[in-house]
């Protein structure tokens, strides 16, 4: 009798036990939402690799968990074909600057040149212009004593004529005559001159200034030069990019999560060498049924354990739900257009962000279990 009642009492007890774990079961399935459909993921999870560059793969400096700073170098390619290009470049343009800096001196040596011989032409023509006004005034002078003294001669030859004169009286008249001619010729020559040197210079100022015409031709291949240096410089930056896409470094600071190649290895423009993940960009990715989504809401709060660490508890808060199902954006989703389908519940993507936890243990892709707050 008393082993029976010992028998009806544990019994009852597993009975009660199970009811108790039945109700915890209900009570909890009520106040929240369970699921093992969770995986860790990152925001920031970068595939590091090259840009526009291809060569071999001389040095890597970081191993998988190591921790990296922004714009801290973690590979590098051979560098000598980008390096010897920017070399000749700058040689080129060291060689255009220096053609274009002569050129400049020549120019602005000529024009100089130029502008001093024009003036001291011009000086020179004013000069002899002056000269030539006064020799005309003196021949106008010449003449008009000329014009008296051959009329005077010609009254004298007439006086002679009846005897009124000496011969010595008209034959003075004559050499006073014969003089001013001679004196006129002269002078006639000597303007003559001065006219030859005026059309002289004249003529030299005329190919002084078409030495003009040289000065603007050195201004063209200067300016053409300048253009040929522009390029050569642009082409010296560019070249200079491509020598520092040699040297790979961290856009993020974070974690080496994966590495793809060995040194040694010939890497393509765009290639993978490491996945560099931020730990702070953490969040738990679960796929909810659709029908556990009553009273979840942005902000509720949610408990995570992980598969990988058992005992290891997170916290977090719901951040979004995505406003389409994964099946969505499935590579191959399913024809439903003949009406033939089995109804499956589709699952919602829920965004978590971890508020509490250690972060160091956490890597992308680990599954576990959420329980998410209703909120009623």
């Amino acid at each position: 009798m008393q082993k029976k009642k010992i028998g009806i009492y544990i019994l009852g007890f597993f009975l009660l036990f199970f009811l108790s774990l039945f109700g915890y079961f209900i009570w909890k399935r009520y106040h929240y939402a369970v699921t093992d459909a969770v995986f860790v993921q990152a925001d920031r999870l970068v595939y590091v690799s090259f840009p526009k560059i291809n060569g071999k793969l001389i040095k890597l400096y970081k191993k998988e968990g190591d921790w990296i700073k922004e714009g801290e170098i973690l590979a590098e390619l051979e560098p000598f074909d980008y390096e010897k290009r920017v070399t000749q470049l700058e040689e080129s343009v060291k060689e255009v600057s220096s053609q274009r800096a002569s050129l400049f001196d020549s120019k602005r040596k000529l024009e100089r040149e130029i502008i001093l011989k024009i003036e001291q032409i011009q000086k020179q023509l004013e000069s002899l212009q002056a000269k030539k006004r006064a020799q005309i005034a003196k021949l106008e002078a010449i003449k008009a004593r000329l014009d008296l003294v051959r009329k005077d001669r010609l009254r004298l030859e007439n006086l002679y004529k009846e005897g009124l004169i000496s011969q010595q009286s008209l034959e003075a008249k004559e050499t006073e005559e014969k003089e001013l001619n001679h004196q006129l010729e002269a002078e006639k020559e000597l303007l003559n001159s001065i006219e030859r040197d005026i059309k002289a210079l004249e003529k030299t100022r005329t190919l002084l200034e078409n030495e003009i015409f040289t000065v603007k031709s050195l201004a063209s291949q200067i300016e053409a030069l300048k253009y040929k240096e522009k390029a050569l410089l642009k082409q010296k930056e560019e070249a200079l990019l491509y020598y520092e896409y040699t040297k790979l470094k961290s856009p993020i600071t974070g974690v080496i999560a994966k590495k793809f190649h060995s040194e040694g290895d010939v890497i393509a423009p765009g290639e993978p060498i490491y996945v560099v993940v931020d730990p702070e960009s953490f969040y738990i990715l679960v796929l909810l049924e659709e029908t556990k989504l009553k009273g979840i809401k942005k902000g509720a709060y949610a408990r995570i354990r992980l598969d990988a660490y058992p005992g290891k508890v997170w916290e977090g808060e719901v951040e979004e739900i995505l406003p389409a199902s994964a099946a969505t954006f499935a590579l191959v989703p399913r024809d439903i257009s003949a009406g033939e389908f089995t109804k499956l519940a589709q699952r919602i993507p829920v965004k978590i962000k971890i508020t509490k936890g250690d972060r160091g243990l956490l890597k992308v892709g680990l599954g576990g279990e959420v329980e998410i707050k209703r909120v009623r």
